[in-house]
């Protein structure tokens, strides 16, 4: 399961739409609340590696620097760890995202979500810096926990020989 999920070259189309339309609830969000939005702006480490955040959110002094992704749940460190994985892989490109926006207060966030829909409470974090209130992270916390189990059932009814089944969104 943690295969399909998660590496499985036959279903890669459909985990990269998963993390799309995470992705893109996220982007709904935050430009409902006055955020302008980069979406993978190409940077460069240090030593010229291409890196990619999924998500730039700024407004005013601050950037967000997100990168979403659905991981199998094998622990239950597994979302925190990929989280502060993302952090680390981040972070060394913040005078370039300071370049890009202008922000001085940049903060960098990985944003995991489970491939059977647990929702880590540290993803409250970026939501509250977007400025939603608790009932509205409640609210979003649920959807895209449900959306996410859903569509990872679809990519193992895919797996399973139901390619029709991710046309349909």
């Amino acid at each position: 399961l943690s295969h399909i999920l998660g590496q499985c070259p036959a279903v890669q189309k459909a985990r990269i739409a998963r993390h799309n339309k995470i992705g893109d609830i996220l982007v709904n969000e935050a430009k409902r609340l006055g955020w302008l939005v980069y979406k993978e702006p190409r940077l460069r480490s240090e030593d010229g590696e291409l890196r990619k955040p999924d998500l730039v959110f700024v407004k005013g002094e601050k950037a967000l620097v997100v990168d979403v992704t659905v991981r199998y749940e094998v622990s239950c460190k597994t979302l925190s760890q990929a989280a502060a994985d993302k952090v680390t892989y981040y972070s060394p490109l913040r005078d370039q995202i300071n370049e890009l926006t202008k922000a001085n207060k940049i903060t960098f966030f990985g944003f995991p979500v489970g491939a059977r829909g647990k929702w880590p409470l540290e993803n409250n974090e970026l939501l509250t810096s977007l400025g939603l209130t608790n009932p509205q992270i409640s609210t979003l916390a649920k959807m895209i926990s449900r959306k996410t189990l859903l569509f990872s059932l679809d990519i193992l009814r895919m797996f399973c020989g139901n390619y029709a089944v991710y046309e349909r969104s």
